[in-house]
């Protein structure tokens, strides 16, 4: 394999906590998850940003450095009904699940989950029925659980103007952009983990904020540009395409295209 090849590797679309890469939003949405939970009483928490901002990352983030502090229950398919729901949470406790009737298990749910310290997140949790929404409004009124839904913003903002969460207490948490530094860094890091130092050399500053304005900062977007242009330049040197073989504005912008952020 080609060590473009192996460089397009380290920019593949993933969400595992290894993957994480720290910046100033990350920490303060941290910071305030963390403050929320050390309150008085508890809440919904939404964490909201872009498509591609960072939330999934967060989450699994979040389940890796605090496993030996909460009972974490990470929640990634949120095509759930309230059944589903409570079967999952009793399930995570380690207590059966049979019959039907959905009143005692909720009951059961809340005493469980009412003496412990947990944490409930779900990602993707815009993709949540209005009657799955509207289980957990009844379930955080409780004052039992933590849930923490992670939401893109628009359907986010949108969900929050709704009555039944608009008058009840919650806390909004905003993932905001990278700045062309953390997306300097994050590069940076991902090559020299791999030993693409020189690879490193030839990307200079004005390509990283040419793939920054490109992107607008968005972790997803920044990353699709390299993984594209690595595997470009796999190709160019493949076939000794010579007015392409090495990272340029002109190579950039053919990977932004290719990853389809930008068009003719």
């Amino acid at each position: 394999m080609s060590q473009w090849l192996e460089a397009a590797a380290k920019f593949e679309e993933r969400r595992e906590s290894r993957d994480y890469f720290e910046v100033q939003a990350s920490l303060g949405a941290i910071e305030k998850i963390k403050s929320a939970l050390n309150g008085t009483f508890r809440q919904l928490i939404f964490l909201l940003g872009e498509p591609g901002s960072g939330k999934s990352f967060l989450l699994h983030h979040l389940k890796e450095i605090w496993k030996n502090e909460q009972d974490i229950l990470l929640i990634e398919t949120p095509f759930l009904t309230p059944m589903d729901l409570l079967k999952k949470l009793l399930e995570h406790k380690g207590v059966p699940f049979s019959g039907e009737d959905i009143e005692q298990f909720r009951l059961q749910a809340t005493e469980i989950y009412g003496a412990s310290n947990h944490l409930i997140m779900i990602d993707e949790a815009q993709l949540l029925s209005t009657e799955m929404r509207e289980f957990i409004r009844i379930l955080s009124d409780s004052k039992a659980f933590w849930f923490v839904l992670a939401m893109h913003r628009s359907e986010g903002e949108s969900i929050l103007r709704a009555p039944h969460f608009k008058s009840r207490p919650h806390k909004i948490i905003d993932l905001s952009a990278l700045n062309p530094i953390e997306c300097k860094n994050y590069l940076h890091r991902e090559l020299m983990r791999a030993g693409f130092g020189e690879i490193v050399e030839e990307i200079n500053p004005k390509l990283i904020t040419q793939a920054h304005r490109i992107s607008q900062g968005n972790f997803r977007n920044f990353k699709k540009i390299f993984f594209h242009l690595f595997h470009l330049l796999h190709y160019t040197n493949s076939h000794n395409k010579t007015n392409y073989l090495r990272p340029s504005s002109c190579t950039i912008t053919m990977a932004a295209m290719s990853a389809e952020l930008i068009h003719d």
